[in-house]
C-alpha cells in the first residue's frame, strides 16, 4: 500500500478494537468520522480510499464515501486509493475462487470435483431414464414396442434440448457476471487515476481528472455519490486560494474561480441530481464570480459561501441552506429559492428579477439596492431585513413578514403586500404608488414622507403609524384603523376614508384633505366641512353652500 503526503503524515493512535473483519487484511489505522470509533483500515475485499482529514485519516468504502468527507473540511495533501487484489466479498470472480482452491490440502482439493461429477451423473441418469420414461408414457400412454421406443427417443431429445438451453443460459449469466466484475474493475482503475490527478501540480492534469470523475459519475450510478463528495471536498479546500495571482505591482485583480474549481463546480451543477444520496456540501466555499447558471443545488449546504458576483441565473436553490452567505452583486434572475434559508445573507445589489422566493427566510438579510422586480415572495420572512433603496416593483409579497424591516426609499410600485406584516417597519420615503396593502399590518410603522398615491389600504392596521408628510392622494382607506395615527402635513387629496375607524384620534393637523370622502357619522376636522351631496371635504371658508360642519 503506497501512502504519500505533501508533508509529514499525521501520528495515529492505536486502534481501540483489534477485531479483524472476516477475510480482510489489516493494513493500518483510520478514523471513522461517522461513528467516532477508531477501527483498522481494510483492503482487499473492500476497495478503500484514504483521504487526509484534519489530524486523522478517514477510510471510505469505494462508491460509498462516508459523511466525513461531505461534512468535514478535507485537506487534499494527496488523495489515493488502496486497491486490494480481491473483489468485494459478495462478488467473487474466477481468479478469487481458484486462489482459494489452490490453498486447500492436496487430498481435499479434488473432493469438490468428484462431488460435482457424481452429481452430474446422477442428474443425467435421472433425466434420461425415469424422467424420459415418464414423458414417453405421457405421450403414448400404455403402448409398448416401437411406438414407445420412438416416444422415449423424442423425450430424450427434448430433455437434451432443454439441458442445452439451460447450459447456454448459465453460460450467458456467467459471462454477464464476469463482464460486470470486469467493468467494475475498469471503473476502479479510472477512479484511481482520476483521483490521483486531483493531487497534481499541473492545472490541466487536475481539470482532466475532474472531467474523468464526471464520466465515472454518469457511467456508474453506484459511484455517483462518491464522485460528488470528492469534488465538493476539493472545492471547499482549494476555492479560497488566490486567483488570478497578484500582478507585479501587487494590485488585487478581480476575483474569479480558479479554472479547475470552475470545472469542478460545473460538473456538480450539471450532475444527475436524482442519483444523490445526500445534499451537496459547499459550506464556506469561495465561488465569487463563478458561472453557475441553471445549477441544481437544491437542499444543498452553502452556509457562509462566498458567491459575490456569481452568475446564478435560473439556478435551483430550493430549500438550500445559505445562512450567512455572501451574494452581493450576484445574478439570481429567474432563480428558484423556494423555502431557502438565507438568514443574515448579504444580497446587496443582487439581481433577483423574476426570482421565486416563496416562503424564503430572509430574516436580518442585507438587501440594500437589490433588484427584486417581479419577484415572488408570498409568505416570505423578511423580519429585520435591510431593503434600503431596493427595487420591489410589481413584487408579490402577499402575507410576507416584514416586521421591523428597513425599507427606506424602497421602490414598491404596484407591489402586492396584501396581508403583509409591516409592524414597526421603517418605510421612510418609500415609494408605494398603487401598492396593494389590504389587511396589511402597519402598526407603529414609520411612513414619514412615503408615497402611497392610489394605494389600496382597505382594512389596513395603521395604529400609531407615523404618516407625517406622506403622500396619499386618491388612496383607498376604507375600513382602515387609524388609531393615534400621525398624519400631520399628509396629502390625502381625494382619498376615501369611508368606514375608517378611530379617525377622531388621528392627528390631521396641516393635512391636505381636499376632496377626501369623509364618513357621515364622524365630525369634519377643524377648518373643513363635508359636502352633503358628494360626502367629500372642502375648506370651510371657500364655499358657504350647504355642508355639514364639524
Amino acid at each position: 500500500m503506497l501512502v504519500t503526503w505533501d508533508d509529514a503524515p499525521p501520528r495515529l493512535p492505536s486502534p481501540v478494537s483489534s477485531r479483524r473483519p472476516r477475510g480482510l487484511r489489516v493494513t493500518g489505522v483510520s478514523h471513522r468520522g461517522r461513528t467516532g470509533v477508531r477501527a483498522p483500515v481494510v483492503s482487499g475485499q473492500l476497495r478503500s480510499c484514504l483521504v487526509r482529514c484534519g489530524p486523522d485519516v478517514v477510510v471510505c468504502p469505494f462508491g460509498e464515501l462516508h459523511r466525513a468527507v461531505a461534512h468535514q473540511p478535507v485537506s487534499f495533501g494527496r488523495l489515493f486509493l488502496d486497491i486490494g487484489e480481491q473483489n468485494q466479498a459478495h462478488s467473487p470472480n474466477v481468479l478469487h475462487v481458484l486462489k482459494r482452491w489452490a490453498g486447500w490440502p492436496r487430498g481435499v482439493r479434488w473432493l469438490p470435483w468428484v462431488a460435482a461429477v457424481v452429481l452430474a451423473l446422477a442428474i443425467a441418469w435421472a433425466l434420461f431414464v425415469p424422467v424420459a420414461d415418464w414423458l414417453a408414457g405421457h405421450d403414448v400412454g400404455s403402448f409398448t414396442g416401437p411406438l414407445h421406443e420412438m416416444a422415449l427417443d423424442n423425450a430424450r431429445g427434448r430433455l437434451l434440448t432443454l439441458g442445452a438451453g439451460l447450459l447456454a443460459a448459465g453460460a450467458l449469466l456467467f459471462t454477464a457476471r464476469n463482464f460486470t466484475l470486469s467493468r467494475e474493475g475498469q471503473v476502479t482503475d479510472r477512479y484511481t487515476k482520476a483521483v490521483d490527478q486531483l493531487g497534481s501540480d499541473k492545472l490541466d492534469v487536475r481539470i482532466g481528472g475532474i472531467y474523468a470523475l464526471e464520466r465515472i459519475a454518469w457511467d456508474s450510478a453506484r459511484d455517483h455519490p462518491a464522485v460528488i463528495d470528492v469534488l465538493a471536498a476539493f472545492i471547499r479546500e482549494h476555492s479560497r486560494e488566490q486567483w488570478p495571482p497578484s500582478g507585479p505591482g501587487g494590485a488585487e485583480p478581480e476575483r474569479s474561480p480558479r479554472p479547475d474549481i470552475q470545472a469542478a463546480v460545473t460538473v456538480l451543477a450539471r450532475r444527475d441530481a436524482r442519483r444523490d444520496f445526500r445534499p451537496i456540501n459547499l459550506s464556506g466555499a469561495d465561488l465569487s464570480g463563478a458561472d453557475l447558471h441553471w445549477a441544481d443545488f437544491s437542499r444543498g449546504n452553502l452556509k457562509g459561501a462566498y458567491l459575490e458576483g456569481a452568475y446564478l441565473e435560473g439556478a435551483h436553490l430550493e430549500g438550500a441552506h445559505l445562512e450567512g452567505a455572501h451574494l452581493a452583486r450576484a445574478n439570481l434572475v429567474f432563480a428558484d429559492l423556494t423555502k431557502a434559508e438565507l438568514y443574515g445573507a448579504d444580497l446587496r445589489d443582487a439581481r433577483l428579477i423574476h426570482a421565486h422566493l416563496s416562503r424564503v427566510n430572509l430574516g436580518d438579510a442585507k438587501l440594500a439596492g437589490a433588484d427584486l422586480t417581479y419577484a415572488d415572495l408570498p409568505r416570505a420572512l423578511l423580519s429585520g431585513a435591510d431593503l434600503t433603496r431596493a427595487h420591489l416593483a410589481d413584487t408579490d409579497l402577499a402575507d410576507a413578514r416584514l416586521a421591523q424591516a428597513i425599507l427606506v426609499r424602497t421602490g414598491l410600485h404596484r407591489a402586492n403586500l396584501a396581508g403583509a406584516n409591516l409592524a414597526e417597519a421603517n418605510l421612510v420615503g418609500a415609494l408605494l404608488p398603487r401598492a396593494d396593502l389590504t389587511r396589511a399590518d402597519l402598526a407603529r410603522a414609520n411612513l414619514v414622507g412615503a408615497t402611497l398615491a392610489s394605494a389600496d389600504l382597505r382594512d389596513a392596521d395603521l395604529t400609531d403609524t407615523d404618516l407625517a408628510r406622506a403622500i396619499l392622494p386618491h388612496a383607498n382607506l376604507i375600513g382602515a384603523r387609524l388609531f393615534s395615527a400621525d398624519l400631520i402635513g399628509a396629502d390625502l387629496t381625494g382619498a376615501d376614508l369611508t368606514e375608517t375607524e378611530d379617525l377622531t384620534t388621528a392627528d390631521l393637523a396641516d393635512a391636505n384633505l381636499a376632496g377626501v370622502v369623509w364618513p357621515a357619522n364622524t365630525p369634519a376636522p377643524e377648518g373643513w366641512k363635508r359636502d352633503t351631496n358628494s360626502g367629500r371635504l372642502m375648506r370651510a371658508a371657500t364655499d358657504p353652500g350647504p355642508a355639514e360642519t364639524g
